[in-house]
């Protein structure tokens, strides 16, 4: 029995008798309220309601909210808020620009149009807006990959390596699909940190050279950058074959490619999932619905279908 129960337990006890019974009728009669059907729906529309769409429910979901689920997937409100969720997930800050949020854009597109979440980082697609880096726009583009070639992204996260190696856009390219989280480190004043030096340095290498992830590998194989002024190009990899995410790889499509061909992808569909639903990552104990969401977004693929499966779990509800 806990302290707060023991507490009460003595409570009574010191109670006239027939306080004592009042105490209890009353207890009895919120359980049987816990128990009736409507309470319990109305309860688990509330939660699915603002979890999903971030409004109060609808009298029509009070019926049966997890049966539901499906439908509000759909619904524009949902579009709007998981784009935004998924955005702020794969980016720090916001956008200076409205385009340089490719993320968010290319996102609500994809979901409208119910495509596999994997167009978001695959999909022959170009994001990009005006001048003032507002009306931006997702048109089809067949040297696109996903929102990775689309030029206000790639300039947000050219880095600044003086050799031209762009491991912030190899960061982020795997942070985005398969959640790689890494804590930077900054070198003493004065410390060389060359390509050459990060991938021999035993406090470097580990993550720029060794791992399967290896920053520097996976940099090798993107456009290189060249800058002139305030003028910013990229030219083509020439460093040839880099073996990343257990793979032999020679361009960014190669390279996304392999990262959304991985366990890893549907891993952290799910773990996007619960982040978003849950507010944090899956528990130990919840293993068995984090199963069931990998096994569902494996067979339909889209993202919508990985949050659906959280939310009907009937413990979502509880």
């Amino acid at each position: 029995m806990s302290v707060a129960n023991l507490g009460r337990r003595a409570t009574l006890l010191l109670l006239p008798a027939a306080v004592a019974a009042a105490v209890v009728a009353g207890s009895g009669t919120k359980a049987s309220a816990d128990e009736d059907p409507a309470a319990k729906n109305e309860r688990c529309a509330t939660r699915v309601s603002i979890a999903l769409l971030g409004s109060s429910p609808s009298a029509a979901l009070a019926t049966n909210p997890q049966g539901q689920i499906d439908t509000l997937v759909s619904d524009p409100a949902f579009i709007e808020r998981f784009s935004r969720f998924l955005n702020a997930s794969f980016n720090n800050d916001p956008g200076a620009t409205s385009k340089e949020d490719a993320s968010y854009h290319l996102a609500k597109y994809v979901l409208e149009n119910k495509k596999p979440y994997s167009d978001l980082f695959v999909g022959q697609y170009k994001v990009d807006g005006d001048n003032q880096g507002n009306n931006v726009q997702v048109t089809a583009d067949p040297n696109g990959l996903g929102y990775f070639r689309s030029q206000p992204w790639l300039l947000r996260y050219a880095g600044n390596e003086l050799e031209g190696y762009k491991i912030v856009t190899a960061y982020r390219i795997m942070q985005n699909t398969v959640g790689l989280e890494l804590v930077a480190s900054t070198n003493a004043p004065g410390v060389d940190v060359s390509a050459g030096t990060r991938t021999t340095n035993p406090g470097c290498k580990g993550c720029h050279a060794d791992s399967w992830y290896a920053l520097d590998k996976a940099a090798r194989v993107l456009t290189k950058v060249v800058r002139q002024g305030n003028n910013t190009t990229f030219t083509p990899p020439t460093d040839g074959p880099q073996q990343v995410a257990d793979k032999t790889v020679t361009n960014d499509k190669e390279l996304v490619e392999a990262l959304v061909g991985s366990p890893n992808f549907g891993f952290n569909a799910c773990r996007l999932a619960f982040n978003f639903l849950y507010g944090r990552p899956e528990n130990a104990c919840e293993s068995k619905v984090f199963d069931a969401c990998v096994t569902e977004f494996k067979a339909k693929g889209t993202i919508q279908s990985a949050v659906a499966s959280v939310a009907k779990d009937p413990g979502f509800c509880q």
